[in-house]
């Protein structure tokens, strides 16, 4: 779970888009963001706060009241179901 909010990233992008703001910019504005938050956890052995940081900058308002949403473990579980099913079949 703690790599979770690194993979959201994307999705927070693509919504932010949606909503009328720049890609490019908030592929910078991410990727910063990113980088912050994994020298904390990296570097001083804190948790990961890369939504905390997201929460407070106004380029990502438009996903601010979805980071929960966007942040849902079952968004990022592919197709795994099926495959389980398939295999147990087999």
């Amino acid at each position: 779970m703690a790599e979770l909010p690194f993979m959201a990233t994307e999705n927070i992008i693509m919504e932010c888009v949606k909503a009328g703001g720049d890609r490019q910019e908030l592929h910078e504005a991410i990727r910063v963001k990113s980088m912050e938050a994994g020298a904390v956890v990296k570097g001083e052995g804190k948790p990961n706060d890369l939504m905390e940081r997201i929460a407070k900058d106004d380029i990502f308002k438009a996903v601010h009241s979805k980071l929960d949403q966007l942040l849902d473990p079952s968004q990022f579980i592919g197709r795994s179901p099926e495959q389980v099913d398939e295999f147990i079949a087999e």
